[in-house]
């Protein structure tokens, strides 16, 4: 089985990003995938979302398409009568009526092979250890001028930790579901799940926001669990690739890209796109 992993497409973000799309679609035609996953942050406009998401199922991809949003997509306008919450509902049929399986919904199987998904959240635990900021000052979401946008778009009831709590509980719900029924087990969250993976810069306000990028417990509940071989994320703007213990770790994000990609959209989308094959 070959499996391709894509991430934070941001099309908002830039005119290289939204037009980054048919590119990223001609490299999974190319690679000739099973299964293609797509871990969040595509946009947070819903018209635009289902626009995209009409691009790929209008691509007729052979592969099938697995998708977990970000915290990007989950964001409402302070003027919106919606939760986020209740905007995963809708990204959800979005999926559905585009092809796109929602892996927050229900875990899915192929050739023996379980995928489960959630976004994750972040409960601080992956705050420097440099810095003594109380729990109270890392809820603020901002430091020195900087503000983290989930304090302004994020619209869940109950503090951050609460909800990386709830996910992490689905997660576990869906790898127990999946632990009698397959031989291994692929683990897609948007959020990071191990400390090892974030770059921590020594400096300010950079590692402040290194508190948002996950939580410990994502990680421990994929580790305790010898079915899990891989996990694959989002929401950092960097390439990863590397052995956690028992567990390979992989992050593919195409990130903001306020500069044309030297080598041009398509190879860009080319490099990007992450792929390795099961046996």
């Amino acid at each position: 089985m070959k499996i391709g992993l894509i991430s934070d497409l941001h099309a908002e973000a830039t005119k290289a990003n939204r037009a980054i799309v048919p590119f990223l679609i001609d490299a999974i035609k190319a690679a000739e995938l099973d299964i293609f996953i797509l871990a969040g942050d595509v946009t947070p406009n819903l018209s635009e979302f289902y626009e995209i998401l009409g691009e790929f199922k209008n691509a007729n991809l052979a592969c099938q398409k697995l998708f977990v949003p970000g915290n990007h997509d989950i964001w409402v306008s302070k003027s919106a009568n919606m939760t986020s919450e209740q905007k995963c509902g809708v990204l959800a049929e979005i999926c559905q009526d585009h092809g796109f399986y929602s892996l927050l919904d229900a875990p899915y199987i192929a050739e023996e092979i379980g995928f489960c998904g959630t976004i994750g959240w972040y409960d601080y635990t992956f705050a420097s250890d440099k810095y003594d900021f109380s729990i109270e000052q890392y809820a603020e979401k901002q430091l020195m001028g900087t503000v983290w946008s989930d304090k302004q778009y994020a619209r869940w009831t109950g503090p951050d930790e609460k909800i990386a709590h709830r996910f992490e509980t689905e997660l576990d719900k869906q790898i127990t579901f999946l632990k009698d029924k397959v031989q291994r087990i692929i683990v897609v969250t948007h959020h990071v799940p191990f400390r090892e993976c974030i770059r921590y810069r020594g400096e300010l306000p950079w590692d402040y926001f290194r508190a948002f990028y996950g939580s410990e417990g994502l990680g421990m509940l994929c580790l305790q669990e010898p079915l899990v071989t891989h996990v694959l994320f989002g929401h950092v703007h960097y390439a990863v690739n590397q052995q956690v213990k028992n567990i390979k770790a992989i992050c593919a994000p195409i990130g903001y890209l306020h500069e044309q990609p030297p080598e041009g959209l398509q190879a860009y989308a080319e490099r990007s796109l992450t792929c390795f094959t099961l046996k």
